[in-house]
């Protein structure tokens, strides 16, 4: 028997939530917030205008300015509100300070509000991932800095978020705060790549879609072998037809067959295909089952296409090109409102 630890720093659950899943495995006892919909509470997601990374230096200005702006609104609505914001890496935080000091210099009242928790345990800071550890405020704003450059190159180079302790930093980062955490990022999280990095990077990617839709579950490779031959046909045909697939992935307590990756948005899944055998397809018991979980499949934004084994022993050609038929009519669909499922690598 394990003891539940009770959380108490965060005023919304929403600010735990991801944490408690993936680094506490649920084990935080968390009291629920009576507060919904309001702005001054929970995670938020700010994107800001791609192509603003410089990569030689390090730096995002556009972010920079954004997340300055955003602190000066606050200081000047909310003094009784303790205030941090946190860079992923050294260069942008110094950039931010820079900015943040321009904007003090020629308002008093962003001077008063300094002023007001200057002396005090929760002062204002501008600070990066690696030197954040035991600070709490009201309210962290975050600069997760890299993105597309003015090009549009996108290098997949998370700095410290990509080391071995980098999951770590994040986890602390996440959970510094009492009220509110909001993101400012140039990254889609569609588009990250999480194969062949430290666990920080896929930590980054999940958080990110949480942060804009609310929704933890993820997509995520089990590295389980299919589970018949007719699931291993389709897995060939599909390679052969140039798409990428995965077997057996996990999202929530389930798995889907096959997990086709989006050809032109490579971090997320297009599609997932389950195969149906006979005794599922007689039996009324396993097919109400399935609506449910399909239902919920669904609400994780997965699009899910079914085929049965009985068509495809008839004509597998015919079912295959239904499948691809249906690929293609997802791949010109904004992501937008009806969002591709996120790729992650399984723990």
């Amino acid at each position: 028997m394990y003891k539940r630890r009770v959380h108490y720093r965060s005023r919304h659950q929403s600010l735990i939530a991801y944490s408690n899943r993936e680094f506490y495995d649920d084990r935080l006892l968390v009291y629920p917030s009576p507060v919904l919909n309001d702005p001054d509470f929970g995670v938020t997601c700010q994107r800001v205008a791609d192509g603003g990374y410089e990569a030689g230096q390090g730096r995002n200005p556009l972010e920079a300015r954004a997340i300055v702006a955003e602190a000066a609104a606050l200081m000047r609505r909310r003094i009784d509100r303790s205030i941090g914001i946190v860079a992923v890496n050294k260069a942008q935080s110094e950039l931010i300070e820079t900015f943040m000091d321009e904007v003090a210099a020629s308002e008093p009242e962003i001077q008063a509000y300094r002023q007001r928790w200057d002396g005090t345990l929760e002062s204002f800071f501008v600070k990066n991932l690696e030197n954040v550890q035991g600070d709490e405020r009201d309210i962290i704003l975050v600069s997760t800095v890299y993105g597309r450059t003015a090009e549009g190159i996108f290098h997949q180079n998370f700095g410290p978020i990509n080391k071995a302790y980098g999951h770590r930093r994040l986890n602390v980062l996440f959970t510094r705060t009492k009220r509110r955490l909001a993101l400012f990022t140039s990254l889609d999280p569609s588009q990250i790549l999480t194969e062949g990095k430290q666990r920080g990077v896929r930590v980054l990617k999940e958080f990110l879609e949480y942060a804009a839709s609310g929704t933890i579950q993820h997509g995520r490779q089990t590295g389980q072998e299919p589970d018949s031959d007719f699931e291993r046909w389709f897995l060939s045909r599909l390679k052969s037809a140039g798409y990428v697939a995965h077997p057996q992935v996990g999202v929530a307590q389930y798995r889907i067959d096959i997990g086709v990756v989006h050809p032109d948005r490579p971090g997320s899944y297009i599609i997932g295909l389950e195969c149906d055998g006979a005794t599922y397809h007689s039996s009324k018991s396993a097919r109400d089952r399935d609506r449910l979980r399909q239902s919920v499949l669904e609400e994780l934004n997965w699009r899910i296409h079914r085929v049965w084994s009985t068509d495809w022993y008839r004509d597998p050609e015919r079912e295959f090109k239904r499948l691809l038929d249906k690929i293609e009519s997802f791949r010109d669909v904004s992501p937008v409102g009806n969002k591709h499922v996120p790729i992650s690598e399984v723990r």
